[in-house]
């Protein structure tokens, strides 16, 4: 998709309206001068990635993503683009009874 310009549009944030629970996220932002470095200033920039269905719908459920539950996922089969890596952690911030849940996928 291109705007008026012919430059290529890029999807970058959804807007969450009538929904089920939604786990708001704060701003990360690195601790130290290593997550700097390594995260900020020798990065190279991602576009996110997002949980779309097939229907259209946003998200996945904590269960769901837990048990591998992903057959409704759009492009559930195609890989991420995660900048070269074949890994990556998906770090989800709960307020609660779960202080940090921890979700790691490999791609082959």
């Amino acid at each position: 998709m291109q705007g008026q310009d012919g430059y290529p549009l890029y999807l970058l944030d959804h807007s969450v309206v009538h929904t089920g629970t939604v786990v708001p996220q704060a701003l990360w932002s690195p601790q130290n001068v290593n997550d700097f470095r390594q995260h900020v200033s020798d990065a190279s920039l991602q576009m996110p990635i997002f949980f779309t269905h097939t229907n259209g719908t946003l998200g996945l459920s904590l269960s769901d993503a837990a048990n591998g539950r992903y057959q409704t996922l759009r492009d559930a089969r195609e890989q991420a683009q995660l900048g070269g890596k074949v890994t990556t952690h998906i770090r989800i911030l709960v307020c609660g009874a779960f202080s940090l849940v921890s979700l790691r996928r490999t791609c082959r």
